[in-house]
């Protein structure tokens, strides 16, 4: 069977062609084919925010690695009222998403507990839990935390979740076995923690540019698209990529399905989030040296000046300090099919320029296990030039693989930066997690964090 070329390789598929697990594409999509999460729904899916946009997430993201399906046991079917999902009934919202809603559990497949459900089964089952910015995966029910989470924190305990079940599907052996959480309030302080918990979110940004739509822009967009606006057309969201969706990218990015295949990504992220209400420019360009936001008293002329930048390679993100952004979040993902769980992220203005922070690489050797040279092998056996089947897979194995459940923690930590300033919390310059080890998240608090405020709106009240 071929394997297509590098823009049909699903990425994260590819993970278990790299470590060794499948030998080919086929093998590595029937591997995923036979992995099944299952979600255990509790009655607060009806009023608690939390509650919802982790539903949401555990479906949106962890379907598209348990690739056999995400089966969800609901308990009572509200109308939802909670960013992508608002004025739907929760059923629809798990079908919008791929997931399927079941009568019951199976014993032997993983479950993902969503609030207080009482009839689950599973194996493992793990729970998720929140309290204000903390949020968390819990193996007792009686362990989780007792407050009311924000709609981020809901967010991020989603991806904790799926990260946990999907390492442990792919054989590691600390992973669904543990307790583990973040404060996104206090980077690197115990997530139980009193301190850890932070304020009621009060106002959410009115200007954002999302610079790059692919896996971690969409990330962005969809942890934006969960946060409770009073009046969403406040929110001025510039948009910059010059790509079109290819099918390895339906894999990782949170906004796209594969009839979005062909479609500029800036298009699809403006239609989504425009259904939400939210006011968007588009720049279908690459970002480089050309790019400056525009700074004006003119309202109509004025543009964003703080972003979440998602970028495949260093080279743009050493331009971020000449943008004339007064703000800027990068994040960055692992490539490898182990360090696809790492993320780092840089706040600017810091201590460093950007230039400074972002040392030019070498192109890196790809990785090039037994199923690559087996294909090469192959096509020479039937009449194609070695050489050139060999410059194929090399293409392929250049491909970066990743989850989109890593995109989803990051998108969390990342938009949690420009809350925190928004409420007077804590300024970070770098900050590191490794989902093999989330307990040990790494934040260096910013000495030259600048002064610039980013303008706000209101949030709604808490509750629905």
């Amino acid at each position: 069977m071929s394997w297509g070329g590098a823009h049909e390789i699903d990425r994260t598929a590819k993970i278990l062609i790299d470590l060794g697990l499948a030998a080919d594409p086929a093998g590595a999509r029937e591997y995923l084919e036979g992995l099944v999460l299952q979600v255990a729904v509790g009655p607060e899916i009806a009023v608690d925010p939390a509650t919802q946009a982790a539903l949401m997430t555990v479906v949106n993201a962890g379907g598209r690695a348990f690739k056999g399906g995400i089966h969800v046991c609901l308990p009572v079917d509200p109308v939802l009222a909670t960013g992508w999902g608002a004025g739907s009934p929760a059923s629809d919202v798990v079908t919008r998403y791929g997931g399927t809603v079941v009568a019951e559990l199976h014993a032997d497949r993983p479950t993902l507990v969503v609030g207080s459900a009482v009839a689950m089964s599973g194996k493992p089952v793990l729970y998720l839990t929140w309290d204000g910015w903390s949020a968390g995966v819990v193996q007792q029910g009686g362990d989780r935390l007792g407050g009311d989470g924000n709609v981020v924190a809901g967010v991020l305990a989603a991806g904790l979740g799926v990260s946990e079940m999907f390492q442990q599907a792919l054989g590691a052996v600390v992973p669904g076995r543990r307790d583990v959480g973040v404060s996104l309030w206090r980077l690197g302080l115990d997530w139980r923690s009193a301190e850890a918990v932070g304020p009621t979110l009060e106002y959410l940004p009115a200007e954002l540019w999302l610079l790059g739509l692919g896996h971690l822009g969409q990330a962005y967009a969809w942890v934006l698209g969960m946060l409770p606006y009073s009046n969403p057309s406040d929110c001025d969201v510039g948009l910059l990529d010059f790509d079109e969706v290819v099918a390895g990218n339906v894999a990782t990015q949170l906004l796209t399905s594969p009839a979005d295949v062909g479609i500029r990504k800036t298009r699809i992220v403006a239609a989504a989030l425009e259904r939400l209400g939210m006011r968007t420019r588009l720049s279908e360009r690459a970002f480089d040296e050309q790019f400056r936001a525009v700074s004006s008293a003119d309202p109509n002329r004025q543009e964003p000046l703080v972003a979440l930048a998602g970028f495949d390679d260093v080279s743009p993100r050493r331009l971020l300090g000449d943008a004339g952004l007064e703000r800027t979040v990068d994040g960055g993902l692992g490539a490898g099919p182990v360090e696809y769980l790492d993320m780092v992220l840089h706040t600017f203005p810091s201590t460093v320029d950007p230039a400074e922070a972002f040392e030019e690489v070498q192109p890196r050797d790809h990785r090039w296990g037994p199923a690559y040279e087996a294909e090469v092998d192959r096509q020479a056996a039937i009449g194609i030039d070695r050489t050139a089947a060999r410059c194929g897979m090399l293409d392929i194995a250049g491909v970066t693989v990743g989850a989109a459940f890593v995109g989803t923690v990051a998108g969390t930590l990342s938009m949690a930066d420009i809350l925190r300033v928004l409420h007077d919390g804590q300024n970070y310059s770098v900050v590191a997690l490794d989902l093999r080890e989330p307990n040990r998240i790494q934040a260096v608090r910013n000495a030259n964090p600048g002064h610039y405020i980013p303008k706000s709106t209101a949030a709604k009240s808490p509750g629905l």
